[in-house]
């Protein structure tokens, strides 16, 4: 299964926070890994009906960004066990809530992620197509000839 973000990134998200102890960018490389491919098992649940997954061998940035946010939320989740947000404006919390509602736009169409196939054929739209068979018009229809060259 890819894992669309590292510890590292997902770190530095934990540490964006206003705590005066530690948070859960402190848990152990084993938790956060767990976390990391939690998410990366939900963003590929998500997109599978639209788009084949998992990405690769790059993955698409909105992707990551999605996984990244997701990953973090579910650390939250471990580091705080029981404990719960002071605010809803908790920026992990805020940050969760976002990704899955671009998921929820993704998965449903009303997002599309950037430069991804996702397996549709390309539409007919503009094209033309004559109904007419036959000769429509000859030369003669606009005084035209061929005689003299």
């Amino acid at each position: 299964m890819a894992q669309y973000t590292t510890r590292e990134e997902v770190r530095e998200i934990l540490r964006q926070t206003d705590a005066t102890t530690g948070t859960a960018a402190d848990l152990e490389d084993d938790k956060l890994d767990l976390a990391i491919t939690d998410a990366s098992a939900e963003v590929d649940g998500y997109l599978s009906a639209r788009y084949t997954v998992p990405f690769t061998p790059t993955y698409p940035p909105l992707v990551v960004s999605i996984t990244r946010a997701i990953a973090a939320y579910l650390a939250d989740l471990n580091y705080r066990q029981n404990v719960d947000y002071d605010t809803p404006l908790d920026p992990v919390y805020l940050r969760y809530q976002r990704a899955k509602d671009t998921l929820e736009k993704l998965s449903d169409g009303r997002m599309q992620l950037p430069d991804v196939d996702d397996g549709e054929p390309p539409t007919a739209e503009g094209l033309y197509i004559n109904p007419y068979s036959g000769t429509m018009f000859t030369m003669d229809d606009f005084y035209l000839t061929t005689e003299g060259g």
